[in-house]
């Protein structure tokens, strides 16, 4: 096996680049190395992905709380990106023993409940708290994975083959929004001609009226549609020595999940993870929260 050679097990590592702050943390439990890394945009004052690590119950997850297009804060100035990962999040974390589809629900359940004692109107979808999830559950022999949204699991097997565990349903939804009002419109919907949708916040209103239906995305956001676009499975722990949980912030430009492992397992997450803030910085990109877990097994 590969080890990173920059990193010892059992350290922290900060680094300030400016207005961002990386925590990158390696560490060895259980025969497990893990490295993490939670980065926040510089664009932003609080980082909306999140995180749960928690070797002990082999449980580990990476969340992405969608930016909101509302102006809702709660009494602590928290918005609901912010607070869709974090509820889902500190809700898989405390759960007892379930299964993946019953975290995954029962955490989407109480998103909903805190929605309403907000007030938050449900049938706006754009107001509503979101956020996508990627898990993962260890069971000894067995490595169980729930994920919705762009938030990705990927495997390396033994043989060092790359196996994606996860569907991205967020990818390519302006474009299928897009066909979506052409058709509405064949069918004799009133709705403003393309042009207005030019404009972002427009389209991204429109684009998050899809969310959990068909030609639309996956998403935690307190409704049960949800359910029908979790990804979930099992895979046999010996079979494979890597795992790699991300957002969409750690997405490799050229969506080359093959190069984006080979990076990583040979230099390690921080290092790739650092390499893209600094061409999204070269090139005035724009630049999102990056969170990812890496496990060697």
């Amino acid at each position: 096996m590969i080890h990173s050679s920059n990193m010892q097990p059992g350290f922290r590592y900060f680094f300030n680049l400016g207005k961002i702050t990386t925590i990158i943390i390696v560490k060895k439990v259980m025969n497990l190395e893990i490295e993490k890394v939670y980065l926040k945009s510089d664009k932003k004052t609080v980082c909306e992905d999140y995180f749960v690590l928690d070797e002990h119950k082999g449980l580990f997850a990476v969340l992405d709380g969608a930016t909101p297009l509302s102006d809702f804060v709660n009494e602590q100035g928290v918005n609901g990106a912010v607070l869709a990962s974090r509820i889902v999040g500190e809700a898989i974390h405390n759960a007892e023993d379930e299964n993946i589809q019953a975290l995954m629900s029962n955490a989407n359940e109480l998103l909903l409940e805190e929605m309403k004692k907000y007030k938050i109107d449900l049938f706006k979808k754009h107001e509503l708290w979101s956020t996508c999830l990627a898990m993962i559950k260890m069971n000894g022999q067995q490595i169980d994975f729930g994920q919705i949204g762009d938030s990705m699991i990927f495997a390396v097997t033994k043989s060092g083959n790359l196996e994606v565990l996860s569907k991205d349903t967020v990818a390519g939804i302006s474009e299928r929004a897009k066909k979506q009002r052409e058709e509405e419109r064949r069918k004799g919907r009133n709705l403003p001609d393309e042009a207005y949708f030019q404009n972002k916040r427009n389209s991204l209103i429109y684009n998050r009226s899809l969310a959990n239906k068909p030609n639309g995305y996956g998403v935690l956001n307190g409704d049960s549609a949800a359910e029908g676009y979790f990804h979930i499975g099992s895979i046999k722990t010996e079979n494979y020595r890597g795992l790699l949980l991300i957002s969409d912030g750690l997405f490799p430009k050229d969506l080359n999940w093959d190069n984006m492992i080979n990076t990583i397992w040979k230099d390690g997450l921080q290092k790739y993870a650092l390499y893209l803030v600094e061409c999204e910085k070269s090139t005035n990109s724009y630049q999102d929260d990056k969170t990812g877990i890496f496990i060697r097994l």
